[in-house]
């Protein structure tokens, strides 16, 4: 019987989309990575990277998150993008960003919450 359950659950785990919470040994939900709130093409990240690339801002140190979803501290100044980059991207026009010291990656952020919308290197 335990032989029976046991290839039963390792079917149905092969079965489910990886994006489902899974158990973990000791038992609290593994969290699956909240998706993207914006989806650009390269096309549009290019855009944004050469229209911010010349801007003085403050960067942020490099351990800034930068994945979907996570939170941005208080304490990272967020900046509006470029008037120009919002009008060739206009998916991105509300968003704000940060710029992280030593790899020059770009944080788009949602100003509605401050969590990491999308992440251009």
């Amino acid at each position: 019987m335990r032989i029976t359950v046991l290839a039963a659950i390792a079917i149905a785990s092969a079965l489910l989309p990886s994006h489902i919470l899974l158990a973990q040994e000791d038992d609290k939900p593994a969290i699956a990575p909240l998706p993207r709130t914006i989806n650009l093409t390269e096309e549009q990240r290019h855009i944004i990277k050469e229209n911010v690339k010349d801007i003085a801002v403050t960067k942020a140190s490099a351990n800034a998150p930068e994945t979907i979803g996570d939170a941005v501290p208080s304490d990272i100044k967020l900046t509006q993008l470029p008037p120009l980059a919002g009008q060739k991207v206009s998916q991105a026009r509300s968003h704000l960003f940060f710029v992280k010291d030593g790899s020059n990656t770009i944080v788009l952020v949602s100003p509605d919450d401050r969590r990491v919308a999308d992440v251009i290197h």
